[in-house]
């Protein structure tokens, strides 16, 4: 799918400016801030031609306690 650059730069802006509306209250808005800060990422460098999916992005970040398996497992490794 093609985008205009025009297109492009309106959404990059409509982006921003929700992200700088934003409180960040509790962890559902962290999430949602960050999907926005990637959503501006992969805009960009739409717009500069790069393939957004080739974009290295970082891994999201674990959610909850690690498994008791694991858990286990760190404590008697020497």
């Amino acid at each position: 799918m093609t985008i205009s650059k025009r297109c492009i730069e309106t959404l990059i802006d409509l982006t921003e400016n929700k992200l700088s509306c934003m409180e960040v209250t509790d962890a559902e808005d962290r999430r949602e801030r960050e999907l926005l800060e990637r959503c501006i990422t992969e805009l960009k460098a739409e717009a500069a031609g790069v393939n957004a999916s080739l974009l290295a992005m970082p891994a999201p970040k674990r959610r909850g306690r690690r498994p008791k398996h694991l858990q286990y497992h760190e404590l008697h490794v020497a």
